[in-house]
């Protein structure tokens, strides 16, 4: 400041290269490797691996900032369902079959679901160590199945014309019931949000709704609608799960 007001200028200070890194490049490289061979370590668990390495060990503090500096951060692993190869190679087939699709196209289709809603959430998060870029790395997901249960179950549908019913279940859900919400609630939707026309619409595949009474259905109205046919494991796929 005192030389500012004398000379209408600054001094230069001295660049501070700040605090010394205790680990080297190659010591770099092999704390990446670390991370890299199991994302779901805590920073106790990944400075003892890399002290293993080491003939002057660090701390995790020493780690963590290594780490940071590196873009690596401890993040909350995102949960995705568990895909495996060769559902994997039936989403691709599936999307590349459809890519070509219009929007108008699009616009036929009824999307649907079931969705339970709990109470309480009893999974707790997990962290996993990772750079922004393999935030949907399969090392560093958090594998997801599907589960009953549930306080309350609904079924429910979207369209671009409009909302669809909303059809709360009860109890466990079997093919039966299913083919009520097909015949109670689809049908009238359809004849009247989609008059003489014939929509495509969508569910996945769960055995309530690939059971023999259901293809029936499908065979029956065909005229009325069309049955998308769906990849497994796929609910990212499904605008309804967006919502």
């Amino acid at each position: 400041m005192t030389a500012y007001m004398k000379e209408g200028k600054t001094k230069s200070s001295k660049q501070n290269s700040g605090r010394k890194s205790n680990l080297d490049d190659r010591d770099r490289r092999v704390l990446q490797r670390v991370v890299a061979r199991k994302h779901k370590q805590s920073l106790s668990e990944i400075t003892s691996d890399m002290n293993s390495h080491l003939q002057d060990p660090v701390s995790t503090r020493t780690v963590q900032r290594e780490l940071h500096a590196a873009n690596i951060y401890g993040r909350v692993a995102i949960r995705k369902p568990l895909v495996t190869v060769t559902n994997a190679f039936k989403r691709r087939q599936w999307c590349r079959g459809h890519k070509g699709w219009s929007p108008q196209q699009w616009q036929q289709v009824i999307w649907s679901d079931e969705s339970s809603f709990t109470l309480f959430e009893t999974i707790g998060r997990v962290y996993v160590w990772r750079s922004p870029k393999e935030a949907f790395d399969p090392k560093c997901l958090l594998p997801t199945v599907k589960h009953g249960g549930g306080s309350i179950m609904v079924w429910g549908a979207i369209s671009w014309r409009g909302l669809g019913p909303l059809v709360r279940l009860h109890g466990r859900i079997k093919s039966n019931d299913y083919l009520s919400v097909l015949s109670d609630h689809v049908h009238p939707f359809v004849q009247t949000v989609f008059p003489g026309e014939r929509p495509i619409f969508q569910d996945d595949n769960a055995p309530i709704h690939t059971a023999r009474c259901i293809q029936t259905w499908f065979e029956e109205h065909d005229n009325e609608v069309e049955h998308l046919a769906w990849p497994p494991q796929s609910p990212d796929l499904n605008i309804i799960e967006h919502l």
